[in-house]
């Protein structure tokens, strides 16, 4: 993971020290190398959800961006500094079919210790009919499921940081309830002239305490994410590379019904379509880039190769996978929009507002 780098003359960077932090997490990495699950084979799904417009907008996956935006905690506690103590976060996305997704985070920053995150996060599925075995109408039941954290970040020096969260996670599905409990590691590097920053993150490392039913354990989304990013010098631009989920190789998906069909017309079995080593390798990668337009002015554009490949039509892939958004800093106030196309059916789209309690203070 860890070595040199030759990114507009950004070369051997890594210190000694940098390099021991480096062994920790890769060992960390292969210690957890079997524990793969993806989706379809974990529970808790919440905790893949982009916490913020700003992450939507950018891809989804965006841990490498070291600046006063308490959101980008949630996915890198390492990222949590001084800058975020005192500024309150709130967004609220609206999904597919009344499905809602909220997220709230408050930051404290405590000297010589760390700075601290409280953060919650909800996704509502709304309300369904419930029927019984003989077509009775019984009512209304709902499904939702809940996400409390703390995140803490600490400097190691001056270009060094480091972070963890511990979350709580309750789902709730009619009747049946599940609990768990999961913790994120992570490691940030910023370069003395700030603009280049790799980060390294664990995420969603833990297990059920309760079940939905007796016997049968829920697992967690754990990944592994890597990610980079560059703002070019004399530019606005700020490029970000995310390679998402690496505690698996292959994330391509073979769909059941393509396995042991038949050509009606000679009768042998049809191969299924296998992705090469390229397409594997894009299935990991997110894309981020954001212009700069002053302190009060962002426009932010993402990709995801996977949900691309994943959810885009045949032939009509149309802006799948594709992301975007602004920034807008309008007094003391800071508006985020973020847009996530999804294939040909429709796209979510997500609100946000931060503030800073001390910018009130100084005002007065």
């Amino acid at each position: 993971m860890r070595g040199r780098y030759n990114i507009e003359g950004h070369t051997a960077f890594i210190s000694h020290q940098m390099k021991h932090y480096a062994l920790a997490f890769l060992c960390t990495f292969f210690l957890f190398n079997g524990y793969s699950q993806l989706g379809g084979n974990s529970s808790y799904l919440l905790l893949d959800l982009p916490s913020s417009a700003r992450v939507s907008a950018l891809g989804g996956k965006y841990i490498s961006v070291w600046d006063d935006d308490i959101d980008l905690a949630y996915l890198n506690p390492a990222l949590l500094d001084s800058a975020d103590a005192g500024q309150i976060s709130l967004n609220y996305g609206n999904l597919f079919a009344g499905t809602r997704n909220g997220f709230a985070s408050y930051g404290v920053d405590k000297p010589g210790i760390a700075t601290f995150a409280a953060t919650m996060q909800y996704l509502s599925y709304g309300e369904f009919p419930q029927r019984d075995e003989f077509n009775t109408d019984l009512g209304t039941f709902s499904a939702s499921e809940y996400v409390l954290n703390l995140g803490a970040g600490r400097e190691i020096d001056s270009l060094f940081r480091v972070g963890a969260n511990l979350k709580f996670v309750h789902s709730q599905l009619e009747s049946y309830q599940s609990s768990a409990i999961a913790l994120d590691v992570a490691g940030t590097y910023r370069s003395k002239n700030k603009d280049f920053t790799i980060a390294l993150v664990l995420r969603n490392a833990g297990v059920a305490l309760t079940t939905y039913t007796e016997g049968q354990r829920e697992k967690l989304p754990f990944a592994v994410d890597l990610g980079m990013t560059k703002r070019l010098s004399k530019s606005p631009l700020r490029f970000t590379l995310t390679l998402a989920d690496l505690q698996k190789w292959d994330l391509s998906y073979t769909d059941p019904a393509d396995i042991g069909r038949i050509d009606p017309l000679t009768g042998d079995e049809i191969p299924v379509e296998e992705k090469n080593v390229a397409e594997k390798i894009l299935l990991h990668v997110h894309g981020g880039m954001e212009f700069l337009l002053g302190e009060n002015f962002h426009l932010r554009l993402g990709y995801d190769f996977r949900r691309r490949s994943e959810l885009s039509i045949n032939d009509i892939p149309g802006g799948s996978g594709i992301s975007w958004g602004l920034g807008l800093k309008i007094s003391k106030f800071r508006l985020s929009y973020g847009r996530v196309i999804y294939n040909q059916s429709g796209a979510s789209n997500h609100l946000g507002v931060a503030v800073r309690f001390s910018d009130f203070r100084k005002a007065s």
